[in-house]
């Protein structure tokens, strides 16, 4: 019988739960790993993956090149929801299924935007900075429910945001061209991208949209936000205009930004160097409980697409 070679991608797997790595191994799967702790380059990619059927996927590349090298890749089970990292047309061509995890990041994801928002409101950039400096120095902050508070995009991220906003009572606006005025809790406003633009304290950003369709926010649109507002973007990097972030926060027009992603990682742009940003290095999805969450969540896609795959026995 032959036996399926699961390729584990993410750069560190099984380390809260070694709950997945065994699912795959009773199965019959030979489970082979990242062996260097980081994100896999793209030759890696095609060498390491070159006998494997299925990988578990973090944000390596999955273009149509690599896909091509890899001939027996046949399911790519994404430990996270972004695909952008994936060549989903080629993929599709290619006949190689395609998961991802979207329910296990909602409430990890959504609880840091609301701390980053939190942290804003209170200048705490500022303040660590200045301690660090050996400076006693004192920013007054604002309570939520001064602010008007714009969400772009109200999936289930958005909405989970929303939720969690709400004991705080901030106004809220959504933009999303797929909501209706009917589709949104009472107390969320639903309103054009420019009318949030123009109004919110601060934007948040929980939208998807394809790489090659440029910025979502670029230099008119940041232009267009209110002057001292704040910028939270843990969604995707590629959706805001790196440069024009970048004069917006120099030129004051905007007051700080909290950024958990960008179009370019591992970062080490001039946006880390801000005092009056917050920047993280993607892990608005990690915890422990909804990391663990999401490679169990892997683990039985895979198992799920190996038993729809005849061709590939599975050891009893």
């Amino acid at each position: 019988m032959k036996t399926p070679i699961v390729y584990v991608a993410l750069q560190q797997f099984c380390e809260a739960d070694d709950t997945p790595r065994r699912l795959l191994r009773e199965a019959g799967c030979e489970v082979r790993e990242n062996p260097f702790g980081r994100r896999l380059l793209r030759q890696e990619v095609s060498r390491l993956l070159a006998e494997a059927e299925a990988v578990i996927a973090g944000v390596e590349p999955y273009d149509a090149k690599v896909l091509a090298a890899l001939p027996k890749l046949q399911c790519i089970s994404r430990c996270g929801v972004g695909t952008e990292s994936i060549d989903l047309e080629a993929a599709r061509r290619r006949g190689i299924a395609v998961y991802t995890t979207p329910d296990e990041v909602t409430e990890p994801v959504a609880q840091l935007t609301v701390a980053l928002i939190l942290a804003l409101a209170r200048h705490l950039p500022q303040h660590l900075d200045a301690a660090r400096a050996g400076r006693w120095e004192k920013h007054a902050g604002v309570l939520l429910s001064e602010w008007t508070i714009g969400l772009i995009g109200f999936g289930r991220i958005g909405r989970a945001v929303e939720r969690l906003l709400r004991p705080f009572s901030p106004r809220i606006l959504a933009a999303d061209p797929a909501l209706t005025s009917g589709d949104v809790p009472d107390a969320v406003q639903c309103v054009e991208l420019a009318a949030l633009l123009a109004q919110a304290d601060v934007v948040s950003l929980h939208a998807s949209r394809p790489v090659d369709a440029g910025p979502l926010l670029g230099r008119h649109e940041l232009s267009a936000m209110k002057r001292g507002s704040y910028l939270v973007n843990t969604a995707r990097g590629h959706l805001v205009e790196e440069a024009a972030l970048v004069d917006a926060l120099q030129s004051g027009h905007l007051a700080g930004a909290a950024l958990d992603v960008f179009a370019e990682e591992p970062y080490t742009g001039p946006l880390a160097r801000f005092p009056q940003v917050i920047a993280t290095p993607h892990v608005a999805s990690l915890t422990r409980a909804s990391r663990a969450a999401m490679e169990r969540r892997c683990a039985t896609n895979v198992l799920d697409w190996l038993s729809r795959i005849p061709c590939l026995d599975r050891r009893s």
